[in-house]
């Protein structure tokens, strides 16, 4: 592929970097499960169909907020771990702003080092879920 210019390479290999993102979003703790089961699924959705990969989804339950958001005392913390290309993000702050479920967010590009811990943790976690005997190996073993 000939390229016009330098600007052009830098801007064509820039496009397709993927990099590595915490997001942490507090929810509405007055819905549902089924409602806040949805409201995950629907980020995870623009982060899959944008051209990324959840690597990670925990929830660190309900707190108490500082202040009051949108007059919330309390919030319902869910952070996520994914990859992604960088337009992801400005679909995540469209979605945010207009999605009544998020009272608040924050995304976070993870550095270099940081990202290194993760990718060995979640290797880590999968060879601990493979070592793990499976209900027959163990009626087997019986």
């Amino acid at each position: 592929m000939l390229f016009a210019s330098y600007y052009d390479i830098k801007f064509y290999t820039r496009r397709y970097r993927v990099s590595y993102y915490e997001n942490i979003i507090i929810i509405d703790p007055d819905l549902s499960e089924k409602e806040i089961g949805k409201a995950t699924e629907r980020v995870r959705d623009v982060i899959t169909k944008s051209g990324g990969e959840v690597l990670r989804e925990e929830s660190l339950g309900v707190r108490k907020l500082a202040y009051n958001v949108k007059k919330h005392k309390n919030g319902l913390y869910v952070l996520l771990t994914f990859k992604a290309p960088p337009s992801t993000i400005l679909e995540l702050e469209r979605l945010y702003k207009v999605f009544d479920p998020v009272l608040k967010f924050l995304i976070v590009k993870l550095r270099r080092k940081e990202t290194a811990a993760l990718l060995t943790s979640l290797k880590t976690s999968e060879s601990e879920i493979r070592s793990e005997p499976t209900k027959e190996e163990v009626k087997e073993g019986v």
